[in-house]
């Protein structure tokens, strides 16, 4: 009889055990369907722009964007600031400094006919007279497209992102390269800023943003330039400099990013501060002192008098 209810507890137990298995394996399918979905709602919208090889004849569609990339620095028709032209594209592109490269994205045009276009280097924004660039990279072949197909290319384009005007130079140039030569700096820390076209004189160029903890002046006798401290309370993201010099109206001279401050940072006009005041409190603390022990010879002569008189 013992035996027999044994058998029966053990076979309740297994068939327990089973059962939890069961919810187990259909637990954890239900989790793993959730992540594939999760994944694919995740999953960017929209397209990196397609590369665009020099020489090539590339096939486009309207509404695609495209970036056209060489090396920087070596050529004199395809540096930082070169203009990107086709009648294909929906507006000019720029060359821009990507570290060791210079890279410029473009988008075509959504009324872009059907046919080939050629793909040309332009001389930079208001250079035009000073050096003549015009150079073949490529072609683009537009695809035809029906008018509701381009229709939904102008929504389409319409919700792109803008082109950043951003630049990434190298390490080794001085900062800033150009106004959009954007570096990181974080928030307490300093930065050099130097002058590299000699456009201002010593002592004539004051540089001021928001996120400075002082403004200050550039020195130098060739190339002017000037140490920024950031303030440890800046806000992340990008902040302007601006150029002031006598005589000439203000203008957004550089541009740089902060990030966040490390743990306990303090500005010098904080800490200097509070170096005063602990270089201050001996000596208040050895004045309470004297005073304290003045105060107590005054109160027993205070009381022999008192006595004397009494």
């Amino acid at each position: 009889m013992q035996r027999s209810e044994r058998s029966s507890t053990e076979m309740k137990r297994v068939q327990m055990a089973a059962n939890w298995m069961r919810v187990g394996v259909v637990t954890s399918l239900a989790l793993l369907l959730s992540g594939v979905t999760a994944g694919a709602l995740a999953a960017p919208t929209a397209n990196p722009p397609r590369p665009m090889p020099s020489g090539a004849e590339l096939p486009v569609t309207p509404g695609e964007r495209i970036s056209v990339s060489t090396d920087a620095m070596v050529a004199a028709d395809a540096r930082n600031g070169v203009r990107v032209i086709s009648p294909a594209f929906a507006a000019e592109g720029t060359l821009r400094m990507d570290d060791r490269l210079v890279t410029a994205v473009v988008t075509v045009s959504c009324t872009a006919a059907p046919g080939s276009y050629e793909v040309r280097f332009g001389s930079p924004a208001g250079e035009e007279n000073v050096s003549k660039i015009d150079r073949l990279w490529g072609t683009v072949r537009v695809a035809p497209a029906e008018a509701a197909e381009r229709e939904d290319c102008a929504r389409r384009v319409a919700e792109l992102p803008a082109v950043s005007q951003e630049e990434r130079w190298p390490e080794d140039i001085g900062w800033p390269a150009t106004p959009w030569d954007v570096r990181s700096v974080r928030a307490g820390e300093r930065m050099t800023a130097s002058d590299g076209l000699a456009t201002g004189s010593d002592g004539e160029v004051t540089l001021s943003s928001p996120a400075f903890t002082r403004s200050v002046v550039m020195h130098g006798a060739k190339l002017v330039s000037a140490v920024v401290q950031i303030r440890c309370d800046a806000t992340p993201g990008i902040h302007v400099v601006h150029w002031n010099e006598e005589g000439k109206p203000a203008r957004i001279w550089a541009r740089y990013r902060v990030t966040a401050a490390a743990p306990g940072c303090q500005d010098p006009a904080v800490a200097s501060q509070a170096s005063a005041v602990r270089q201050a409190v001996p000596w208040l603390l050895g004045g309470a002192a004297v005073l304290a022990a003045a105060g107590a010879v005054s109160y027993v002569l205070f009381r022999r008098r008192r006595k004397a008189s009494d």
